[in-house]
């Protein structure tokens, strides 16, 4: 454990320095890209097993459908006096799964993009937040761990019952978080040179999404099933093009889609759900959104 703590304090001491040598263009714009659209998205979770929760992803599945992935879940964990990112502790097949889901979906589809999701209802937050007061900043630099160590393309954050099971934290210090781990991702991204995205998937109206964050969100992902729409965030001057809205596919395989003409696309939640109606969401959300996987230009010519 102190060789550990050791390991995060030096971290934290050499990514401040690189921080400080960053041009101030950067601290939110840093080999900035927009998310890619449209977007045709879905939560896949990584946990337990069955309808809702894991499934053995495999190359019969509409993987060439799907532009994004957010899996599901990772969580906060106290480490001293700070928080650091991990996927879910209990949950030991979680590494070999991941790997298993990057590995199949982008076999199946080589533009697919993987995010990791930090999940809700785990006292996350007041980790996080314990992390902020004590200015320990081993959260940020962990998620970039976590990312690279999986390949993947950047962090979600599942914005549901913060203040409550989720932990607690205050509204000053959740902006001081994400613009941590905008700045994090940022650095990463000029060091790896791709860019790593950082978005959100808020429930009950605004959430913790405010003014002065949004904007360090590369994309807003409304659960509509969940009392969040997108004139949530485009009052507060959010761009409508940067806002996806989810569909619930776990009761019902005839839900409505929402009306995507407006936003950057639509997302399900969630593809091991979907499987009981033999995948009509994903290919629907495809259909609707206008997303076509690009094969390689070495593929096209055959």
């Amino acid at each position: 454990m102190k060789k550990f703590l050791h390991n995060y304090e030096w971290n934290k001491k050499i990514n401040m320095k690189k921080l400080l040598l960053l041009p101030l263009i950067y601290t939110s714009l840093a080999f900035s890209a927009k998310f890619p659209t449209p977007v045709a998205a879905t939560f896949y979770p990584i946990y337990n097993s069955g309808t809702n929760q894991y499934i053995k992803p495999t190359m019969n599945m509409p993987f060439d459908k799907v532009s994004t992935i957010f899996v599901a879940f990772a969580h906060a964990y106290p480490l001293g006096n700070g928080a650091i990112l991990k996927l879910e502790e209990g949950q030991p097949e979680e590494p070999h799964r991941l790997k298993l889901l990057y590995k199949t979906a982008k076999a199946k589809n080589p533009e697919i993009k993987l995010l990791i999701s930090l999940g809700w209802g785990h006292n996350d937050w007041t980790y996080i937040n314990d992390d902020i007061e004590n200015d320990t900043n081993y959260f940020a630099p962990s998620v970039v761990r976590l990312i690279r160590e999986y390949k993947l393309d950047g962090f979600d954050i599942d914005d549901e019952s913060i203040n409550g099971s989720s932990g607690y934290i205050s509204q000053l210090n959740f902006y001081k978080a994400i613009k941590k781990l905008r700045r994090a991702l940022d650095e990463a991204s000029l060091e790896d040179k791709k860019p790593y995205y950082l978005t959100i998937t808020p429930a009950f109206g605004q959430a913790n999404v405010t003014k002065e964050n949004m904007n360090y969100f590369d994309l807003i992902n409304t659960q509509n099933y969940g009392g969040s729409y997108p004139s949530d965030f485009t009052k507060l001057g959010y761009p409508a093009n940067q806002i996806t809205q989810g569909v619930l596919s776990e009761n019902s395989c005839n839900s409505t889609l929402p009306d995507s003409s407006k936003g950057a696309g639509i997302f399900n939640w969630t593809m091991s759900s979907d499987r009981a109606c033999d995948y009509h969401y994903t290919r629907e959300i495809a259909r609707d959104v206008g997303y076509a996987m690009q094969l390689p230009s070495s593929r096209r010519t055959q």
